[in-house]
């Protein structure tokens, strides 16, 4: 009985090296942080070129305004599209990020992405991408030329991360901004400004004619001058703006 036992075990010790033999020593499982969305550099950009010292973090190797548009691909990988300028009017270049690529030069904390050690994020301090929230709204203005008359433009869509839109009828130059930004370099807030000019003409250090500001969480925020009006709100499953609900008296 008692040799009987010990050949059983020996049996069960044999069957299961040969199993443990089959499994790789080491897996390396896939990444389990989302980075797929849109994100813009502009509130470090911004930071870094503001004319305003009260606002501008000093450094002698500045950051390019760039944005990404990621998307996974098929292969665990992530495609970066890499847009250069305002509301990223310029193309750079396409890049295919590895999950090696990710785990040493890619960093995110919460919808905060660092990216350094690869091309063209080249600068010794990270580039430092946030994500971008997007907003729907509208622009209007009275068309003094016409008694109780206003110019409308509608279903417009921008970002928070220095989203641009504009008025584009013939001698009507207005551009609404959208921004987050750092107030002192210390105080978060969302901005909405407008300027009397072309949006292509507005630029980092440009005046804008009037602003309002709210907390950076905000889902709709508005503005009204009497000669121009906008508002914009959080896009969201059930956002409710003057774009797609009916306010009429019934």
């Amino acid at each position: 009985m008692r040799h009987f036992i010990v050949t059983i075990i020996t049996i069960i010790l044999f069957i299961s090296c040969n199993n443990n033999s089959e499994k790789p020593m080491h897996t390396e499982a896939k990444s389990s942080i989302e980075f797929s969305g849109h994100y813009d550099n502009f509130l470090q950009y911004w930071l870094e070129n503001t004319k305003t010292d009260i606002h501008r973090v000093e450094t002698e190797e500045k950051h390019r305004h760039l944005s990404l548009n990621i998307e996974e691909t098929d292969s665990g990988a992530y495609n970066f599209e890499i847009r250069e300028g305002r509301n990223g009017k310029t193309l750079v270049e396409s890049i295919v990020v590895t999950e090696n690529d990710l785990a040493q030069n890619v960093k995110k904390i919460g919808d905060t992405i660092y990216v350094s050690n690869m091309k063209h994020f080249e600068n010794e301090t990270p580039y430092k991408f946030i994500k971008t929230r997007k907003f729907s709204g509208w622009i209007e203005m009275p068309l003094e030329q016409y008694e109780d008359s206003t110019y409308r433009k509608s279903k417009l869509e921008i970002h928070d991360q220095g989203g641009m839109a504009e008025i584009d009828i013939d001698g009507v130059q207005y551009t609404a901004e959208l921004t987050q930004l750092l107030f002192g370099k210390k105080l978060a807030i969302m901005k909405l400004a407008i300027y009397n000019m072309p949006l292509d003409s507005v630029g980092i250090n440009s005046r804008s004619i009037s602003y309002t500001w709210s907390n950076p969480d905000s889902k709709r925020i508005g503005i009204n001058l009497r000669k121009v009006v906008s508002g914009w709100t959080f896009i969201e499953p059930g956002y409710i703006n003057s774009d797609n609900t009916n306010f009429k008296k019934k």
